[in-house]
């Protein structure tokens, strides 16, 4: 349908500069004061609708009490002579996000948290004067010289607690999908009530790909991504970007946590968590915890003139470390025989390595790193029932044996945690993965990177079937790295057929355990 060159008498259009799934934008020149302006015409299909042409109207009157900065002004709306409603915009100078990104490639997490904090500055603002966004994507955030400005809250949808609304509105009502596939909330993609959390969501999306470089559900087909966005876990943002400080992508997970609930309150509470998390990760960086520099503070002695004993005394604890290292380097060789041991005689090389009557021996520094074969050979001489599994996690003096046994008198599979101590190996954590209620699984073990941070974790899985028919599964994931253990038991639910009821391990709440949660969630969705 033709656009007419004139417009409400004095605006003359000029091109078109964006489509989108509710309308047409054009830029436009005010005749009068010959300065551009941005004019949004509703497509046709929805002008027919005489609810969906209302809301258009509606919305833009709230949102011309919108006087944010941040925020493209509305200075007009009116109708064309066919019936389609039309928005005056302020014409805002810069690229899009979706261009910066397109041009540039992902963001440095600073300037990716200095952009979401701006545009949480404009919600918080439109959420106070009720109104949701609801269509908030790289194509409607504009990056100038000035910042951040937020376009289109022209399909944005008033509040049902909003004073100009009233339950003579039937647009009001949920089940109408508005927005982009790939940026909407799961309760936009199943047509639910929308509110602040809905734009919170979409933060969130915005924040991930600012991040990783894509949003976290990507397909040819929208059917998919609607889905996906409603039921799926997105992955791992540490897996995407390694370098994002952990902090920054727990605060992304929460934002896009499938209940709203679960998100942040506002967007003030919003910026202030993910400016938290960059800030925390600048502070550790700054002032480590931990001096990371040799001899520190003996070389700032040694600087001082004022403490001649001081020096001397740090020259000779010196020359005695440095004989201490030349000692220990002559034991190395034999040292590392007795240690091989341990691939053919576990025992033997344990007895080995303890220290002699009378004598005062150190334990051995360095590991040796076993295979499949001598792993199984020390869990199998440190376990008390069978051992069904064996695997390996990480090398060196960290690695860990992870065996997975049986007993079958007590019915009862155990996970090992095998670790070298004081020579030697020894039990250091015992998970039970049978318990009250789930017993006679079969249990497989996987060693993989469940929370994105590069570190190996160690997965089981068991299933049994229930009296029912239906299978119960369970999950128990161990994190060497935190020695913590992670469980979600998922078990018919007797309240409805094929219905299942998930029960969590309390730890999973915290909000350093969310991204086990998730990934346990997502593995439970796969299967």
């Amino acid at each position: 349908m033709d656009t007419p060159q004139i417009i409400a008498g004095r605006f003359r259009v000029e091109r078109e500069i964006g489509r989108g799934g509710m309308g047409t934008v054009y830029r436009a020149s005010h005749l009068g004061l010959e300065r551009p302006v941005a004019i949004k015409i509703l497509k046709q299909e929805f002008a027919a609708y005489p609810e969906v042409a209302d809301r258009f109207m509606r919305e833009a009157r709230t949102m011309a009490r919108l006087k944010h900065p941040r925020a493209a002004i509305i200075f007009d709306a009116g109708h064309l002579a066919d019936g389609r409603p039309f928005i005056v915009m302020e014409y805002v100078e810069g690229s899009t996000l979706a261009e910066t990104l397109a041009r540039e490639g992902p963001f440095a997490p600073d300037r990716a948290v200095r952009v979401a904090a701006e545009i949480c500055d404009v919600l918080s603002e439109a959420h106070a004067l009720g109104v949701v966004h609801r269509d908030l994507k790289p194509s409607n955030i504009i990056i100038n010289g000035r910042g951040v400005c937020v376009l289109d809250f022209g399909i944005a949808k008033v509040l049902q607690d909003s004073t100009d609304i009233t339950r003579t509105h039937p647009t009001t009502e949920t089940g109408l999908v508005i927005g982009t596939p790939r940026y909407m909330s799961p309760e936009q993609c199943l047509g639910h009530r929308v509110g602040p959390a809905t734009d919170l969501y979409s933060v969130g999306v915005l924040l991930y790909e600012m991040l990783a470089g894509r949003p976290p559900f990507v397909d040819q087909l929208s059917s998919v991504v609607l889905v996906k966005q409603a039921t799926a876990q997105p992955p791992a943002l540490l897996s995407l970007r390694p370098d994002v400080p952990r902090a920054l992508a727990l605060a992304v997970h929460t934002l896009l946590a499938k209940n709203p609930a679960h998100r942040p309150a506002t967007a003030a509470d919003t910026r202030a968590m993910v400016e938290r998390s960059v800030e925390q990760a600048r502070r550790e960086a700054t002032h480590p915890g931990v001096q990371t520099e040799p001899f520190a503070s003996t070389i700032g002695a040694l600087d001082s003139e004022r403490f001649n004993f001081t020096r001397v005394a740090t020259l000779f604890a010196l020359f005695a470390m440095a004989c201490t290292v030349a000692v220990a380097w002559s034991a190395r060789a034999g040292r590392r025989a007795v240690l091989e041991q341990v691939a053919g005689d576990p025992a033997s090389a344990a007895s080995a390595l303890l220290p002699r009557k009378g004598r005062d021996q150190r334990p051995a520094r360095e590991a040796t790193w076993l295979t499949r074969e001598s792993a199984w050979r020390v869990a199998s001489s440190l376990a008390k029932g069978r051992v069904r599994d064996v695997l390996l996690v990480g090398k060196g003096a960290g690695q860990v044996v992870a065996a997975v046994t049986s007993d079958p008198f007590e019915r009862a599979t155990t996970l090992l945690v095998i670790e070298r101590s004081g020579g030697s190996y020894a039990v250091t954590k015992s998970v039970a993965l049978d318990v009250e209620g789930f017993r006679g699984a079969e249990w497989t073990a996987e060693v993989l990177d469940l929370d994105g941070d590069g570190r190996e974790d160690i997965l089981c899985e068991g299933v049994t079937p229930s009296d029912g028919g239906a299978e119960s599964r369970r999950y128990v994931v161990y994190a060497p790295r935190r020695r913590e253990t992670y469980s979600l038991h998922l078990a018919p639910d007797t309240s409805g057929a094929h219905a299942l009821r998930a029960t969590w391990s309390p730890n999973t709440q915290g909000a350093e355990a969310q991204l086990f949660r998730y990934a346990l969630r997502q593995r439970a969705f796969d299967n």
